[in-house]
């Protein structure tokens, strides 16, 4: 593990949770990212090290950011994959945060290196975050699916008032992480939520839901009445561009007439 993880250091954790959040395939409206980073911020959580990108990023498909000022370069930016640890001070629940990029290679080799780390550092249970684009009106509530790889857990999901997915074909690395965590006897629950699909860039209302949800399932004590003041925000500015976009509005228009016409999405990838 040490020639794949770079620890900065080691932590005792205590009844701890572990939160995953990748850029990549399932990370529409930004759900994914930042709901980690919120947390990280928000909690004030440490750096414990990442995750080199040599053995898992193909640098053609997500190129290195460089900066280059008057001729001379600056910095040079490779993928990143963050590993974050927060202590609670009241000792109820300590969280792991896995922030990055989903590797192009080798994923059996990167999920294992995460859920070794995680079993180091006695995390009961995994948490993967998505964002998954869908035929949904920006007014209503976003829905979130879940899956999870210990059926005992079905009944606090559905306590959790999510939606069970169904769903076959292609996936994400969270399937792979779900897949080798069942063999190890790790729970893993994977949450994703609904982005309009002619919303683009960040969406702070999926967000916001999201870390709703997380907060709810995991116990957290956090205030999240910026993120809602956001989500309330972007509907406002939202809602005046759409009345200058006329194939906007059309399409928003469309999406309140099918309302309750079709079963929620269940889609996970």
């Amino acid at each position: 593990m040490d020639e794949i993880l770079r620890l900065e250091g080691r932590v005792q954790l205590h009844n701890a949770v572990m939160v995953i959040g990748l850029d990549g395939w399932g990370n529409a409206g930004r759900v994914s990212t930042f709901t980690v980073r919120y947390l990280a911020d928000k909690l004030g959580a440490r750096k414990l090290g990442e995750i080199p990108s040599e053995r898992f990023h193909n640098y053609q498909i997500e190129r290195p950011m460089v900066s280059i000022r008057r001729g001379v370069i600056e910095s040079y930016t490779p993928p990143r994959n963050e590993i974050f640890y927060w202590k609670d001070e009241r000792g109820r629940v300590d969280l792991l945060l896995l922030l990055g990029s989903e590797p192009h290679l080798n994923w059996p080799c990167y999920t294992k290196a995460i859920l070794k780390l995680a079993e180091e550092m006695d995390v009961r249970r995994i948490y993967t975050i998505g964002g998954y684009l869908a035929d949904i009106h920006y007014e209503d509530e976003t829905p979130i699916t879940a899956s999870t790889n210990n059926k005992e857990l079905i009944g606090e999901l559905k306590e959790a008032r999510v939606e069970l997915t169904n769903y076959r074909g292609p996936t994400s690395v969270y399937s792979e992480i779900l897949w080798q965590a069942r063999a190890r006897g790790l729970d893993v629950i994977s949450l994703w939520c609904a982005v309009p699909i002619y919303v683009g860039g960040f969406y702070p209302k999926a967000a916001y839901h999201m870390l709703q949800k997380i907060k709810m399932m995991i116990g957290l004590d956090i205030d999240l009445g910026d993120i809602r003041k956001r989500a309330e925000s972007f509907e406002a500015q939202f809602e005046r561009e759409a009345m200058d976009q006329p194939e906007l509005r059309r399409l928003i228009e469309r999406m309140r007439r099918s309302r309750g016409l079709e079963k929620g999405p269940t889609y996970m990838v």
